[in-house]
């Protein structure tokens, strides 16, 4: 029989901005390799004000899937045909696949997160501090209330985006959620059992937390 050649690779990727630093694409494309799956992982930058745009020919392209990150997990929820319940409670998606002509929104940073926790300490009973409020704070949030921790203080410079995760975070999981405003240095309760870093505190060196040492 003659041999048949096939030069078309599926594509899924990740959408960001910016992006040029993640790393994602690296471990993707090795476990396609040692899978021996002729699939490619790109990383695409998106302005926000194009996302729409890039969904649109993500939908032309067929690709089987891609990843969302900063700043576009909250916004692709409007591009998106159906959402897991974890993406609809948590309000952001990091994970999109393409089924049956349709792009479904999925949720994974919080249970991943609170899986690799769980491995060194048990959630329930502790007192967490969350640095940030964008779509990982928001995921990271909902699953450690759910895994049963005693109470979440989610410090954001913007006010209002951690008001609006503690009030999911009490709608969802009747956990004790508090937002707090990050003013050039915060003081970590000395109670807290966990100190969570979902923001890229590097970017912002006037901005600092501060951890008591006993």
């Amino acid at each position: 029989m003659p041999r048949v050649t096939n030069f078309k690779q599926e594509l899924v990727g990740v959408l960001g901005f910016p992006v040029a630093e993640n790393p994602t694409q690296v471990m993707v494309e090795a476990a396609f390799r040692a899978m021996g799956m002729d699939w490619r992982y790109l990383t695409v930058e998106v302005q926000p004000e194009a996302l729409g745009d890039a969904v649109r020919g993500i939908r032309a392209m067929g690709w089987r899937g891609f990843n969302c990150t900063i700043p576009h997990k909250v916004a692709i929820i409007r591009y998106l045909d159906r959402l897991s319940p974890a993406a609809e409670m948590i309000g952001a998606v990091n994970c999109v696949f393409h089924d049956g002509g349709m792009l479904f929104g999925d949720n994974t940073d919080g249970k991943g997160f609170t899986q690799s926790v769980s491995e060194l300490a048990a959630i329930g009973g502790m007192h967490v501090v969350l640095l940030g409020a964008g779509g990982a704070a928001r995921a990271i949030a909902i699953e450690l209330g759910l895994a049963g921790a005693a109470s979440i203080r989610i410090v954001n410079r913007t006010l209002e985006r951690a008001e609006a995760i503690a009030a999911g975070v009490a709608r969802h999981t009747g956990v004790l959620a508090i937002p707090q405003q990050w003013n050039v240095r915060y003081s970590i309760p000395p109670e807290s059992t966990l100190v969570v870093n979902a923001t890229p505190i590097a970017l912002y060196p006037d901005v600092l937390a501060e951890v008591p040492i006993d």
